[in-house]
């Protein structure tokens, strides 16, 4: 009687949300994957916030140690159930998110990462019994692995994604854009890879915004507005009466928005257009979407002037990114052949919109591809032994740029901060 296959799980921790992959190990196939909420937004919808919440009490760092160890947990418990699979027959677990995610999953220090020069208290690779790192569910023989951290706020999420992308091998020069809460980019080129991280916030993934939900039912994903009337139609992921507004599905509305002139360039909704679509009614303008009438809660869904300036500056942060990585690796948006644009928000994007608000350059010559699980498929070939090896190459080849020391990363900010005209 052959033996049973063995299994490995892959582990995507992200700022906002959690991806598990059950993996067979003889073929490599994903046997089961869950989505879930990470529970440590209680504690901020952001990096900055968690850690300075955990540097304030050791006690604090306890508590976000022990949620994200504990939510890690029962989703593997539930994905073994799921699939009728014994804990025995899992031999490995690869876990990847930012830096702040991996150390506060390895119960790391985070004070040097608060200050310059924004230092990760450990940047090898971890490999360890999983039952130490929480995972007591699992017998002493399993482990637990991580790749490397490349510096401060790129984690090994960002090295999974460069394993998970092809790009390694091919003398194009090809990027990665892996868009969430923080968004990691990199330039694959014959001549090395250069990698940044974007601080672009929280409201791309459905949060920090007024009536911001994540990807899921009942949220508006994207919007088209009638020139003449200026009245809204949008679609509703599942179909249903709408409860909220989903990062692309703001992308949308900004986009069709500046296309109507009902948002100007500089970032401000215009107060000259009187229609009962754009509501000035307080000290904060609003474009309605939905009437409470028609919405699943009762209640308005709208887009507020203080959402848009929000998402104005991450799509500053995002672009400026962008384009001090091409002018550091010598190469403009009209090189770019490939490119692996991912996350649960970047892989639902529609490119047009992403033009017409200026978050990208026009890569007029790339094919862009969406993947909606870059990191966590990367997680998952690093259960294979021979890219574990092969990461530690990768990063000895790359050119980290930290932004938050770049002055240049700021002149490029402040130009692209503006919305492009029609």
């Amino acid at each position: 009687m052959p033996e049973p296959s063995m299994y490995g799980i892959a582990v995507d921790i992200g700022t906002t949300n959690i991806t598990i992959q059950l993996i067979k190990l003889d073929d490599h196939t994903v046997h089961n994957q869950i989505l879930m909420r990470n529970p440590q937004v209680r504690y901020g919808a952001d990096i900055i916030s968690r850690m300075r919440f955990s540097t304030i009490d050791p006690m604090n760092q306890k508590i976000l140690v022990d949620m994200i160890r504990a939510a890690i947990q029962n989703g593997i418990k539930g994905v073994l159930q799921e699939s009728k699979i014994e804990k025995p027959r899992v031999s490995d677990i690869s876990i990847v998110g930012n830096t702040v995610m991996h150390h506060l999953f390895f119960d790391l220090p985070l004070d040097s990462l608060l200050r310059p020069p924004f230092k990760a208290t450990n940047k090898h690779a971890i490999s360890i019994p999983a039952h130490e790192v929480g995972l007591d569910f699992f017998l002493t023989q399993t482990t637990c692995y991580s790749p490397p951290v490349v510096e401060s706020f790129i984690g090994p999420d960002a090295v999974a994604v460069l394993i998970a992308s092809n790009f390694l091998d091919m003398n194009e020069i090809r990027m990665t854009i892996d868009v969430g809460t923080n968004t990691e980019i990199s330039i694959i080129t014959p001549h090395g890879i250069w990698i940044a991280s974007a601080a672009s916030g929280p409201a791309f993934e459905g949060m920090a915004t007024e009536c911001g939900l994540g990807g899921e039912k009942g949220a508006i994903n994207e919007v088209r507005i009638d020139s003449t009337t200026y009245q809204p139609t949008f679609s509703v992921i599942g179909d249903v009466r709408p409860r909220g507004l989903c990062g692309t599905g703001a992308v949308s509305a900004m986009a069709s928005l500046l296309d109507t002139d009902l948002f100007l360039p500089r970032g401000s909704l215009n107060r000259d257009i009187k229609t009962k679509w754009l509501s000035l009614d307080t000290n904060v303008a609003k474009y309605i979407l939905a009437f409470g009438d028609t919405t699943e809660t009762g209640k308005d869904i709208f887009i507020a002037q203080t959402d848009l300036r929000m998402l104005q500056q991450s799509k500053a942060a995002i672009r400026g990114a962008i384009e001090l990585l091409l002018k550091r690796s010598g190469y403009s948006a009209k090189d770019i052949t490939e490119i692996l644009l991912t996350g649960v928000f970047g892989s639902d994007l529609k490119i047009e919109d992403v033009y017409r608000i200026g978050m990208f350059p026009v890569f007029d010559r790339a094919k862009i591809t969406q993947v909606r699980n870059g990191a966590v498929k990367g997680a998952g070939l690093l259960l294979l032994q021979k890219n574990r090896e092969r990461v530690e190459k990768i990063i000895s080849e790359l050119n980290y740029i930290e932004l938050s020391a770049e002055d240049e990363f700021r002149t490029f900010f402040l130009e692209f901060l503006p919305f492009p005209s029609k």
